[in-house]
C-alpha cells in the first residue's frame, strides 16, 4: 500500500529528490531480482541435465527388471501424513520386499531420520519390512540418514557399498542416482508407485524441483558431507538369497 502511494506521487504529483532516489532503488532490486530468477533457472535446468545424464537407463519398474544383485538402500520417510497412511511409504516397503522375493536383494539398508526418540523412520522401515517377510537379521538401519546425501554417501563410506540398488519413488531415485554417480558408485534402482493423490504429487513435483538445486549447490559448490559417518559397519556378502550370517541388525 505503501509502494502504491509513494509511486502515486512521484507519478501524478512533482517529482522531487524522493522519487529519483525511489525509483532508482527500485530499479536496481529489479535487476537483483531478475539476475536471481535467471540464475535459478539455469541452475535448475543444469541440475535437471545432470541428474538425467546420471540416471538414464538405471531405473527400473520391477525388481526382477534390476541387472545386478546387491544391497538395497531403502530411502526412508513417515509412515503417516497429515494423520492419514503415508502412500509414499508403504509403497516404497511393498517395493523393497519385492527385491527380496525376486532374489536381488539381501542385504538391506533402510536409512532415514531417527533424530529425536519420538520420530525414528529406520525403526519403521524395519518393522514394515519384517511384516512383508524379510528376515530381520537382514535388516541394517541407518539412523543418520537425514538427507538423500547423507544416506547415498554413507552406505560407500560407512558401510563400504561400491554397488547398490535404491529404492523410493521414481523422482526421488532419480536424485539419489546422481548423489551416487557423483561419489564413483555403481547403482541402479527400482521405483515404487507413486501416490494417487494429486494435491500431493504436485507438493512433491515443486519440493523435488527445489531439492535438485539444493543437490547441485552440495555437490559442486559447497561439496558438503554427510553430518555424520562414525565406524565403518560391514556388511557379509552374501552369496544366495537365504543366506542367514550374522549381522548388525536396527537393535544392535
Amino acid at each position: 500500500m505503501l509502494l502504491m502511494k509513494f509511486f502515486n506521487r512521484c507519478r501524478f504529483g512533482k517529482p522531487d529528490s524522493s522519487c529519483r532516489r525511489g525509483k532508482r532503488t527500485v530499479l536496481l532490486a529489479l535487476k537483483i531480482t531478475g539476475g536471481v530468477l535467471v540464475g535459478m533457472v539455469l541452475l535448475s535446468a543444469a541440475a535437471e541435465w545432470y541428474i538425467f545424464s546420471a540416471s538414464e537407463g538405471r531405473i527400473f519398474e520391477r525388481s526382477a527388471d534390476v541387472p545386478v544383485r546387491a544391497p538395497a538402500l531403502v530411502l526412508g520417510c513417515s509412515p503417516t501424513f497429515m494423520g492419514g497412511p503415508n502412500g509414499y511409504f508403504y509403497n516404497r516397503m511393498d517395493t523393497a520386499a519385492e527385491l527380496w522375493k525376486a532374489g536381488k536383494a539381501a542385504v538391506f539398508v533402510v536409512s532415514g531420520d531417527n533424530s529425536s526418540h519420538a520420530y525414528n523412520e529406520p525403526e519403521w522401515m524395519k518393522r514394515a519390512l519384517v511384516e512383508r517377510g524379510v528376515p530381520e537379521d537382514r535388516i541394517v538401519c541407518d539412523f543418520a540418514g537425514l538427507r538423500t546425501l547423507d544416506s547415498v554417501v554413507r552406505m560407500k563410506e560407512v558401510f563400504g557399498v561400491s554397488t547398490m540398488i535404491v529404492v523410493s519413488q521414481g523422482f526421488h531415485n532419480e536424485r539419489a542416482l546422481a548423489i551416487a554417480g557423483h561419489e564413483g558408485m555403481e547403482a541402479w534402482a527400482v521405483s515404487a508407485p507413486d501416490v494417487p493423490n494429486r494435491r500431493s504429487r504436485i507438493k512433491s513435483w515443486f519440493r523435488e524441483r527445489a531439492a535438485r538445486i539444493w543437490m547441485t549447490l552440495d555437490l559442486w559448490l559447497w561439496r558438503r558431507e554427510p553430518r555424520f559417518l562414525g565406524e565403518p559397519v560391514a556388511l557379509p556378502e552374501a552369496k544366495g538369497k537365504n543366506d542367514q550370517r550374522p549381522m548388525r541388525s536396527c537393535s544392535s
